[in-house]
């Protein structure tokens, strides 16, 4: 696992002694502490401008941008390099480098480059959906079914929103894994996707060890994995035999994270976002047209990420009069710009059906999601199993006081209470 920086060269100091999330002067720290359903109102005041400075959890300087116009160039301009913003040495936004010991960062780059782009595409793109909706949809209702079963007040995301992205992502990318490999794994994740010292509570070195632990995990698992019956990515790539054993370790976490906990994480903020909007769901139930209309509205409001889409300037670069150099880091709040008030009108509203411009659910550019069209069917399999439940199926305690994980890269209610 690569050090964090030595403060001597403008990053953060070694060990435990990272910042507690504090900034001087007039550069805000970021992220803004907003773990729960609405975004932080420091947001907001960026808007207008192209972007503004922040101070990262690793003191680094980085430009935050909010605007959707701007983001939409920034997030496809080649001279703005994700690939570089996760290199060692350079400006930082998370406490530890995203890095797996002995692997590579950008795995997605890695599969491209090894002629495996074609495995990928397959695995997630419209032959996986097709080989999976029915069942997806079944296994929410099954689920959903089984959290109630037992009488109100029921934790939809202990039985739901966590179960279900948890069941696709094993039935289709990672092989099977069992009840209690999938709590160690969240437990780990908890530690390793929060934002360390003065947010999380965690240590800078609870973090390392904790993502080192995820990749040591699969690295005693893929073997099994790989020969084990069902036809999912892990599976497929091994067959191929290009990949060793550790890159595939590192494929197995990059799956777990992209296609488990963001997506578990996005599914309790939906879950939520619905129960908040029960004629949402009643309008869905009377009418299961909309429900596409419903996830792709649900993709713009719920937010999820607390940190940025982080890209590395490899040149100097002048947007709309910004001058970003050489080396800056930039930061792009996807969940900001997509409340942007000049692209979408009364952007604070869930309004499916809207006639907007397309959202940064999924990002945009080269980088955008290879899993969106898997999301996509379970959040589709998620409303619908909602909306079957309506009216009944609401929030037991009043939205406010649903608690969130603090410190969190990821926003995630502690628990989704229901009653009926």
């Amino acid at each position: 696992m690569t050090a964090p920086r030595d403060e001597a060269s403008g990053g953060t100091t070694s060990g435990d002694e990272a910042p507690a999330g504090e900034a001087s002067g007039d550069v805000p720290a970021f992220p803004f502490r907003d773990w729960g359903f609405e975004l932080a109102p420091e947001y907001a005041g960026a808007g207008a401008d192209a972007a503004r400075r922040v101070t990262t959890v690793t003191g680094d300087l980085a430009w935050l941008v909010t605007r959707y116009d701007l983001a939409r160039r920034i997030l496809v301009d080649p001279r703005l390099s994700m690939t570089a913003a996760l290199e060692p040495n350079v400006p930082q936004q998370e406490p530890v480098p995203q890095r797996a010991p002995e692997g590579t960062a950008d795995i997605m780059t890695t599969l491209k480059e090894s002629g495996l782009h074609k495995v990928i595409a397959d695995a997630l793109g419209p032959r996986a959906v097709r080989l999976h909706r029915e069942w997806t949809r079944e296994r929410a209702v099954r689920l959903l079914d089984d959290t109630v079963r037992d009488g109100a007040p029921a934790d939809l995301r202990a039985g739901f929103s966590l179960r279900l992205p948890f069941t696709v992502a094993c039935r289709v990318l990672l092989g099977d894994l069992d009840a209690a490999e999938r709590a160690r794994l969240n437990a780990l994740a908890d530690v390793a996707l929060s934002w360390g010292p003065g947010y999380s509570g965690h240590a800078v070195a609870d973090l390392a060890e904790a993502q080192e632990e995820m990749y040591r995990f699969f690295l005693c698992r893929v073997t099994r994995l790989a020969g084990a019956p069902g036809d999912h990515l892990v599976k497929q790539v091994a067959a191929r035999g290009v990949l060793d054993e550790r890159d595939l370790a590192v494929l197995a976490v990059s799956m777990f994270i992209a296609g488990y906990r963001t997506a578990s994480s996005f599914l309790g903020g939906a879950v939520v976002t619905l129960l908040r909007h029960p004629e949402v769901l009643r309008a869905v139930r009377d009418d299961p047209d909309l429900v596409p209309a419903t996830v792709e509205e649900l993709l713009r409001f719920t937010p999820m990420a607390t940190g940025g889409a982080k890209r590395l300037a490899l040149e100097d670069i002048d947007l709309d009069g910004l001058l970003i150099r050489a080396g800056d880091l930039v930061l792009v709040s996807l969940e900001a710009a997509n409340r942007d008030p000049a692209a979408f009108t009364d952007p604070d509203a869930f309004t499916p059906g809207r006639d907007a411009p397309g959202h940064f659910g999924f990002g945009h550019g080269s980088h955008y999601c290879p899993g969106n069209r898997l999301a996509r069917m379970q959040l589709e399999a998620a409303v619908v199993a909602l909306a079957d439940r309506s009216p009944a199926l609401r929030l037991a305690v009043p939205a406010h006081e649903l608690r969130w994980m603090e410190g969190a890269a990821f926003r995630m209610p502690h628990a989704i209470p229901v009653t009926w």
